[in-house]
């Protein structure tokens, strides 16, 4: 983090009352509950390196040159710690200060009371880190207590502890059906066999309607990972006729992958679909854009900008932008600036790049009303990670806040109103949530 010398001296203020907001976390990928996290740490083929190494920091291990094998032989819980440790030291020390190593250095030093990941530690953060599966609450410890997270919503699991989170939805199985699975799962919700286009359609509003009965609070759409966000207008028998002949392999030759891509005329017209059904529910839409996780991809298909003509068709749908659209943060501003319908969410950013979510949010002020910015999304796997990400941002945001105070925008009283909207006001009334707790 910054050294507090070069920070304004409102910083200090500021950063006190962000430390008591019980905060809202837009976006994780976190076990449902507590029970299944401790099993799956108490499993003897798991440890730190497996849990830290799950996403984001074996990109960066990646990208400092690690090879592909080597991951996956100091993922593997099968050898002592500290001798994967030796293979993974040289390329840890080259990202020792990007965001994705701070934030886990930060958890092991507030969860585990040691000073970061190094050879010296590297035996003791593993045994600390195999302990806490018996801890009989470790959620409640890191995101209720140390975190002071109100409530998180959690992509893709309807059955999450309530306690902890609410869930978005995917439907990514309608528009981009790759398996026969997809079917029997759409089988499932319309609860007869699919024998056409119009049973597929229903099977999907079928499926809608069954996650927002179990309380979903929005649905996200991550197919910036498989294709491009440009999403054109192919006419409804177009669509059946790309349909059918997806239908026709999967039914024929009851493959398990499709080898070959789901017609882009059948992906954009059930893409319009699923918009139109939220659109009648009243359900926010959450988009990846930016950075994809991983080391190699077509990123120009990422660009939030592609989204344009969704966000003017749309008018009635809000739109949660995510990852600070990074490397787009300029171009999500005027987005934002401009659609009434278009938020920003800085899930994942604090992390991809602290300094660029700071310069970001100090921009995205000067532009964009402040009741369309989400300040935090942990958008992790591993709890430890969730705790290190929300303890930069709230550094991050401080930061940004002391910024316009510096700079004669507004006071230090006005800079924790502002805080209090980007990280409980504007998720709360987004996404519909009720009080938890009376923290927020």
């Amino acid at each position: 983090m910054n050294n507090k010398s070069n920070l304004h001296p409102s910083y200090e203020a500021i950063r006190e009352y962000v430390d008591t907001l019980h905060i809202i976390d837009t976006h994780e990928h976190l076990l449902k509950n507590n029970a299944d996290w401790a099993a799956c740490v108490k499993n003897p083929h798991w440890d730190i390196l497996t849990e830290y190494l799950q996403h984001y920091m074996s990109s960066d291990l990646r990208s400092a040159g690690l090879s592909a094998a080597d991951l996956e032989k100091v993922k593997r819980a099968d050898t002592p710690v500290e001798d994967r440790w030796a293979v993974v030291e040289p390329y840890w020390n080259a990202a020792r200060h990007t965001g994705y190593t701070r934030c886990l250095d930060l958890a092991v030093r507030d969860l585990h009371g040691l000073p970061g990941l190094t050879r010296d530690t590297i035996r003791e953060a593993n045994k600390k880190f195999k302990a806490s599966a018996d801890h009989p609450d470790w959620y409640g410890f890191v995101f209720k207590e140390k975190s002071k997270i109100a409530v998180s919503l959690l992509d893709c699991n309807l059955d999450c502890d309530q306690r902890f989170f609410r869930s978005v939805f995917q439907l990514g199985n309608y528009f981009m059906p790759r398996s026969v699975d997809n079917f029997k799962n759409a089988e499932f919700y319309l609860k007869a066999p699919v024998h056409c286009f119009e049973d597929w359609l229903d099977a999907t509003v079928a499926e809608i309607d069954y996650c927002l009965a179990k309380g979903a609070v929005a649905y996200k759409n991550a197919m910036a990972y498989a294709r491009t966000l440009a999403v054109e207008q192919p006419t409804r028998h177009e669509a059946e006729l790309a349909f059918n002949d997806v239908a026709r392999a999967a039914r024929v030759w009851g493959w398990n992958v499709r080898p070959e891509g789901v017609p882009k005329a059948l992906q954009d017209y059930m893409l319009r679909f699923i918009f139109n059904q939220l659109s009648k529910r009243g359900v926010p839409v959450q988009i990846h854009t930016g950075i994809l996780e991983g080391n190699a991809n077509m990123l120009d298909g990422a660009n939030p900008m592609l989204l344009c003509n969704l966000f003017m068709e749309y008018p009635e749908i809000k739109f949660d932008i995510f990852h600070m659209g990074y490397p787009w943060q300029q171009e999500l501003s005027a987005l934002a600036k401009m659609f009434p319908n278009v938020h920003i969410d800085l899930c994942w950013g604090h992390i991809i790049s602290p300094a660029a979510a700071q310069r970001a949010l100090v921009e995205w002020l000067d532009a964009v009303p402040a009741n369309k910015i989400n300040a935090f999304g942990g958008d992790y796997r591993l709890p430890d990670g969730v705790y290190g990400h929300q303890l930069m941002a709230r550094h991050n945001v401080s930061v940004s806040l002391a910024q316009k105070v510096g700079d004669g925008v507004f006071d230090v009283d006005e800079a924790k109103r502002v805080a209090k909207m980007l990280f409980v006001d504007n998720p709360a009334k987004l996404f519909k949530l009720e009080k938890q707790s009376g923290t927020f």
